[in-house]
């Protein structure tokens, strides 16, 4: 299986995904986006159920690794209208969280495109960065840290996990989000694990976490010992 992954994800969790048979696709930065997340793939690109979007700067950036991406999903590439700002919340377009047919998001800020799916259902949310800030755990479930999409997501009737912030590191910032520490497999491909990059056992709800996932018959992994790290989720296509 591929990997998509941010450029700078740390040596050490790349040679663990390597190792366990996935091979990587790194995204460029776009230099639109604040540096600390400027190659995240949750902030770069939406997996929707029959393409894959992305801004037209963006396309024209990481041509190569598109490539490989429609190669591996055989998915097109979906080029939206409208391009990133520099800053909050004209930087959210794609941070869209999919658990089943629903699309947590910001919807105010969030591409048309992908509002505009028929596939799924909008469940508007407060956080901007609701990829960032959510765990999803197959279609029935999620893990986050915020309150609104937790709020949102209990009334959607899935089970949800809410765990306290500030556990997870992201350089340039106070904090990062532990959904972009974590993987997730937006086409269904079976695959009944979740790797975190770090250890999800450094994490303030570490026990929470892992019974949680225990429940829903989830195998947690490991790509290194180290305290976990927002890379902008691990994309396994």
């Amino acid at each position: 299986m591929t990997a998509v992954v941010d450029s700078k994800i740390p040596r050490y969790a790349e040679e663990t995904l390597i190792k366990l048979g996935h091979r990587t696709v790194k995204l460029p930065p776009h230099p639109t986006l604040p540096p600390p997340v400027s190659s995240h793939p949750d902030m770069l690109l939406f997996f929707s159920p029959n393409a894959i979007f992305c801004t037209e700067s963006y396309a024209k950036i990481a041509k190569k690794e598109l490539k490989e991406i429609e190669s591996a999903t055989n998915k097109p590439i979906q080029i939206l209208q409208k391009d990133y700002g520099s800053t909050y919340p004209h930087d959210i377009l794609l941070n869209v969280a999919s658990v089943g047919m629903r699309l947590f998001c910001l919807p105010s800020h969030t591409a048309a495109e992908i509002l505009a799916l028929s596939t799924h259902r909008i469940c508007a949310v407060r956080q901007g960065y609701a990829k960032c800030s959510t765990v999803p755990i197959g279609d029935k479930a999620l893990i986050t840290e915020d309150a609104s999409i937790a709020k949102v997501a209990r009334s959607e009737g899935l089970d949800v996990l809410q765990v306290e912030p500030y556990s997870v590191s992201l350089m340039g910032y106070d904090t990062g989000f532990l959904g972009g520490a974590c993987s997730f497999a937006p086409y269904d491909s079976g695959l009944r694990k979740l790797l975190f990059c770090g250890d999800p056992k450094h994490h303030k709800n570490a026990e929470e976490i892992l019974r949680f996932l225990e429940k829903h018959a989830i195998e947690p992994i490991a790509l290194s010992p180290t305290p976990l790290t927002d890379v902008g989720t691990i994309f396994i296509i």
